[in-house]
């Protein structure tokens, strides 16, 4: 994975979704996404980017570009939720994104 990481930009949220969406779709996750500018128009401000399900077990991501910093809406999801992971482009090089859905 890390050989096709190499950008000559840094990574925008958008792409970090592309990536992680291909592991979860080939790990078998069932995955929730609502577009941006739905969120932005109504309820649910901070909600995480992803909602991923598998076998009972429920995973909330939220994507940030490395130096990204979550917004006190996405700080309060993450204190509500039982298990919210923040995921920055690091994490995916790394492999951290392959083990969270192995």
């Amino acid at each position: 994975m890390t050989a096709r990481l190499q950008h000559a930009h840094p990574m925008t949220e958008n792409e970090l979704k592309g990536y992680v969406l291909q592991i979860a779709y080939r790990n078998g996750w069932q995955v929730y996404h609502v577009p941006q500018a739905t969120m932005h128009n109504g309820g649910g401000r901070g909600y995480p980017d992803l909602t991923l399900a598998r076998d009972g077990e429920v995973l909330w991501l939220e994507l940030k570009q490395e130096a990204g910093k979550l917004t006190s809406d996405q700080a309060g999801w993450q204190l509500a939720l039982p298990r919210m992971e923040v995921i920055r482009p690091s994490d995916l090089a790394r492999g951290r994104v392959d083990e969270l859905l192995a």
